[in-house]
């Protein structure tokens, strides 16, 4: 477990303070875990197995809550997401033997997926256009993107038995959280491509 200092200004933090109790233990939390940049990999069952091994607890919105209060940024760089303390230079002095951080630092800019003209035929079809919208920026996604996406869910997840509906929810949030589109059919591919593999392994 790496260094950190935890200064008595953190108990004082008005803003902290409004979030549950729970929350900004995981906060606390989060400064071990993370590098010397500040930086960890946003896997909530992996952080939750490290700081709440004996609860059980869902700390997906715990870290939301913080991302939301400004307290951690979630940024994803190809298959990698990560979270980062932005105030962590500030707070903490890392040994010098530490190792450099092997995670990708947040991108400057987000790349926006292509959206669909409004000549585009899939929009003149007459069906919602709202729909229409969401498949065409779906097909511009590689379903490779799909399929790792799932398979690293249904790794996360697989001591915790979810149903095939628990599951799609979950894979929901994550694709939210990238960016990508949710098309019901290609995630249903992606679960079976996923599953598959798992198999083999």
């Amino acid at each position: 477990m790496r260094a950190r200092l935890l200064k008595p200004g953190f108990f004082m933090n008005e803003e902290l303070a409004r979030l549950p109790v729970r929350a900004r233990l995981l906060f606390a939390g989060l400064w071990c875990l993370a590098d010397r940049e500040g930086r960890l990999e946003d896997r909530p069952a992996r952080i939750k197995a490290a700081l709440f091994p004996y609860e059980r607890l869902n700390i997906e919105p715990l870290i939301q809550a913080l991302a939301d209060a400004g307290f951690v940024k979630r940024y994803q760089v190809a298959y990698t997401r990560c979270l980062v303390l932005p105030s962590f230079a500030t707070h903490q002095q890392p040994h010098h033997r530490e190792p450099e951080s092997k995670l990708p630092a947040e991108p400057r800019l987000s790349a926006a997926l292509p959206q669909p003209s409004p000549a585009d035929p899939v929009t003149r079809s007459g069906k919602d256009p709202d729909l229409d919208q969401e498949r065409t920026a779906s097909r511009s996604v590689p379903f490779e993107v799909y399929a790792a996406i799932a398979g690293r869910v249904l790794k996360e997840t697989e001591d915790l038995g979810l149903d095939d509906g628990s599951l799609a929810e979950e894979l929901k949030r994550e694709y939210a959280k990238a960016q990508i589109p949710y098309d019901a059919g290609l995630v249903a591919k992606a679960i079976e491509a996923a599953q598959h593999v798992r198999r083999r392994a």
